[in-house]
């Protein structure tokens, strides 16, 4: 279990945590990412990096828009995930900030996943077929790692 051990404070609001086998899943929920945000949010991100072996899934979705801050908050992150062997996936980029990050080339360092389950096939988590999902809760069959 993740557990944050940061002096500082973060708001209910920043984000949401949770774990899919080894992989820590955030969900950021600030609509802007600005310099003071971005700040408030590193340390507590690099303590879940630590705690989770680098393997990390960022969600972006709630995020409108963000500063050079968070992207330095990104790349750091990144480079830490890596750092421990594991790998960090952003997923949900608004497609003004994704434009800019090609432009800026970024995306060839950043991670950046079309959607939740290529970030977990590229963070070596298997994907079951939602089809074959439906049919073993529907059968109330457990279901395994493997697809």
């Amino acid at each position: 279990m993740i557990q944050l051990h940061n002096g500082s404070p973060l708001p209910d609001t920043m984000f949401t945590l949770s774990q899919v086998g080894d992989i820590a899943v955030l969900g950021i929920t600030c609509p802007a990412l600005l310099d003071e945000q971005a700040q408030a949010l590193a340390p507590a991100l690099r303590d879940i990096a630590t705690q989770s072996n680098g393997r990390m899934l960022v969600d972006l979705a709630g995020v409108g828009r963000f500063s050079c801050a968070w992207i330095n908050t990104l790349i750091e992150l990144t480079r830490t995930c890596r750092e421990l062997g594991g790998e960090l996936v952003v997923v949900n980029v608004h497609p003004k900030a994704k434009q800019l990050l090609r432009s800026s080339e970024l995306d060839r360092f950043l991670h950046l996943a079309p959607s939740r389950a290529a970030a977990f096939q590229a963070l070596g988590h298997p994907v079951v077929a939602p089809w074959r999902l439906a049919i073993a809760r529907l059968l109330d069959i457990p279901v395994g790692q493997a697809a």
